[in-house]
């Protein structure tokens, strides 16, 4: 994943109701997929562009079609020279196309439930659920697409088994008010960007206990900070016995920023992992809601990287 920061939006910031953004997008995607979006209007500045809005339609509607097993649009909307960074499946569109197909052959009911976006430039964040057969647990996923005229041109992909809620809450929620799960303008992009990057630079990337504490303070401070990492609960203190345990079991665990994709008050930071734990390589994709200059809710999905890959494309 190349590691890239977009700018923020420099265009005009008009006051347009969102329930303008809906009815572009359902214009370009099935009334399945468009209409989960109704529950959320309501008036706020425009935050996405135009562009963006319709490179989140074109992903969504992919989406819907894989939900109805519609294969053909996957051909439509997904570019011959797909790059492909999941390491399960080979660069190219006809490689892509098969692993759906499999997947839909093993699990003929299978279901994406989106469960929020973030559109930036070229780039969308998708973190959704995935079932494969009903009444299963299923499995959290972040996907990273990069759009090229229309067109899906680069995949990332994320996928971590939806465990137990146990002491935390769920993996998907939104916990934080008001409880919706678009991007909303109580943040720009560059303070979101900014806010996710501080995260990594000064929380998780912090050994030293005392230091890191401060950074807590001033990154989330009273906040009740909602997690939805599986076995950690909210607040700074038991982030703070966390990122502990994880030095005290390996000195050497660093998570690298990548990539940084930042709508509103949503920002998705892509790091790649090293040493957490067990785990000598992975790749997280941590999602955060930022409020007046600090952290509110957390969600993330974490994958270790394979031994092997299928594509020459490293997973970050």
């Amino acid at each position: 994943m190349p590691r890239r920061t977009y700018r923020s939006r420099t265009r005009s910031r008009v006051v347009v109701p969102i329930i303008l953004c809906a009815t572009m997008i359902a214009a370009f995607v099935p009334a399945a997929t468009a209409a989960p979006l109704r529950h959320q209007q309501g008036v706020f500045d425009s935050i996405a562009s135009p562009k963006e809005n319709l490179n989140r339609a074109v992903v969504l509607g992919f989406y819907a079609a894989l939900n109805r097993g519609d294969l053909g649009h996957l051909d439509r909307v997904v570019r011959p020279d797909l790059v492909q960074h999941y390491p399960a499946i080979a660069d190219g569109r006809s490689a892509f196309r098969a692993y759906h197909a499999e997947l839909r052959k093993q699990n003929p009911n299978l279901r994406f439930t989106v469960k929020r976006t973030i559109a930036q430039n070229d780039l969308v964040v998708v973190h959704s659920h995935f079932v494969g057969k009903p009444g299963d647990a299923g499995v959290a996923k972040v996907n990273l697409f990069r759009l090229d005229r229309g067109r899906i041109a680069e995949h990332w992909e994320l996928n971590e088994a939806v465990r137990p809620q146990g002491i935390g809450n769920d993996m998907f929620s939104t916990l934080s008010s008001p409880r919706t799960s678009q991007s909303l303008p109580f943040a720009t992009d560059a303070e979101s960007a900014r806010l996710g990057r501080a995260a990594f630079d000064e929380i998780v990337n912090q050994p030293d206990d005392d230091l890191r504490l401060k950074a807590l303070d001033r990154y989330i401070g009273d906040n009740t900070y909602y997690q939805h990492f599986p076995d950690v609960p909210n607040g700074t203190e038991a982030l703070q016995q966390f990122l502990h345990a994880a030095y005290a079991a390996q000195p050497d665990y660093r998570a690298n920023v990548k990539t940084v994709v930042a709508e509103g008050d949503l920002v998705a930071v892509f790091v790649h992992l090293e040493k957490l734990f067990d785990m000598e390589n992975g790749v997280g994709a941590d999602l955060y809601r930022v409020r007046d200059g600090k952290l509110l809710e957390h969600w993330a999905v974490i994958e270790p990287t394979p031994p092997t890959s299928a594509n020459p494309n490293p997973m970050y």
